[in-house]
């Protein structure tokens, strides 16, 4: 009689440290869970943080601009970072989406209008390759055309090279290049996404 009850509190005792080394699994699990959900959130906010634009020039006049790109996890690009109704909108679906890119650019400079001899001396314009003017002053009308020209190159850094860079591999992140043509345009806000699975 003894023996069993010095083996049921031998195997309570086991029982009750099996089920404390399980809660402690469950918590440390739980734990781990939430701090990757910080991290996601992270990400997230990162995403949306400002890096800067690297301004630089090719060809002597020709401007380009660099910026690190941000790679998300697909979840929290469907969660906070994508704009659902325009990807409807589109005819596309979430799952489809692999890189998004947002570019805000501005266009400015000054002109010397032309007079034509014509409606009363009341019409200028302006012609060049970037944009068209034309003003009336009798209809007190502006009609304008303006074009831009730009490449956009995304490209993937190594994360090891060796031998000068003749063997690389790993990727550590991203950049993209925009190449503007037209000297008037430049940009001046930049957020490019690239969602991984």
């Amino acid at each position: 009689m003894k023996q069993k009850a010095v083996l049921y509190v031998i195997l309570g005792s086991l029982l009750l440290s099996l089920m404390g080394g399980g809660t402690l699994g469950l918590t440390l699990w739980s734990r781990n869970k939430q701090l990757q959900a910080q991290v996601r959130d992270l990400q997230v906010s990162l995403a949306h943080a400002a890096i800067p634009l690297v301004h630089d020039t090719i060809h002597d006049s020709i401007p380009v601009v660099t910026q690190k790109v941000v790679t998300v996890d697909r979840t929290d690009y469907k969660k906070q970072l994508a704009d659902k109704q325009l990807i409807r909108d589109l005819g596309l679906k979430l799952t489809q989406i692999e890189a998004e890119n947002n570019q805000l650019r501005e266009t400015v400079g000054k002109v010397q209008m032309q007079l034509v001899r014509r409606d009363s001396d009341s019409l200028y314009v302006y012609h060049d390759k970037w944009v068209d003017f034309e003003l009336n002053l009798l209809s007190r009308m502006m009609a304008y055309q303006t074009r831009d020209s730009f490449d956009t190159f995304i490209a993937r850094q190594y994360k090891h090279k060796i031998l000068w860079g003749l063997i690389k591999w790993g990727t550590k992140g991203y950049d993209v290049k925009f190449v503007n043509y037209n000297p008037n345009s430049r940009v001046i806000h930049n957020k490019c996404l690239i969602v991984k699975e």
